[in-house]
């Protein structure tokens, strides 16, 4: 089982371009897969099957969800991405958001062991990821929303000089860049008002 998976996953833009998005957080990843508000097409949970597919892609783990245990791993992930939208914002995180993380981490998470396999449930993983969520959350001002204006795509700034600006460098990181530069020389091939306007002539 791998206690410290990669963060990371492809999306699927408007326009039907994918791009690779890390989000810095695997509590993030974990909120990202339509725990935010938006349209449906975001939804990546339909089943308790497909939960249990992301534990396996993510750590590793084959491990069975019920019903129960679906309706309790879409509520944390809810109460995460209130809480991270929160954060972004820069108010406080809601009550009832805290309660659900908080409930989350106090129960026993996925021992580290040297020897035996640690014993894995859907309970214990729910715990590990909102253990993250509370880590990510204790320092607010690195939640960051994309500097794009188009886009609202929010992620933990883990860089060491904790200046990340783009959801991703590829997608809106580089187009902004283009604006800009569109913008700047558009600007510059504009005429001023005074250049634009004929000479007045004088005779005597």
């Amino acid at each position: 089982m791998n206690l410290a998976p990669p963060t990371g996953q492809w999306f699927v833009a408007d326009d039907g371009q994918r791009w690779w998005f890390d989000s810095g957080s695997i509590a993030l990843d974990f909120a990202y897969t339509g725990g935010f508000p938006g349209p449906e097409a975001w939804e990546l949970w339909h089943g308790p099957e497909d939960i249990a597919r992301w534990w396996r892609e993510r750590f590793d783990v084959e491990v069975p969800v019920d019903e129960e245990e679906a309706v309790r791993a879409r509520d944390l992930r809810r109460a995460i991405a209130d809480a991270v939208l929160a954060a972004a914002a820069g108010t406080a995180i809601p009550g009832g958001a805290a309660s659900v993380i908080d409930a989350a981490a106090a129960r026993p998470d996925v021992p580290r062991q040297l020897r035996a396999e640690p014993a894995v449930t859907c309970d214990r993983l729910l715990a590990t990821i909102a253990r993250t969520a509370v880590a990510a959350l204790e320092r607010p001002e690195r939640v960051r929303v994309c500097g794009a204006d188009d886009c609202a795509v929010m992620y933990l700034d883990i860089s060491r000089s904790g200046n990340r600006a783009w959801c991703s460098m590829r997608r809106c990181g580089n187009r902004q860049k283009v604006r800009a530069l569109r913008a700047r020389r558009a600007a510059s091939e504009t005429p001023d008002d005074g250049a634009s306007q004929p000479r007045e002539e004088h005779h005597s």
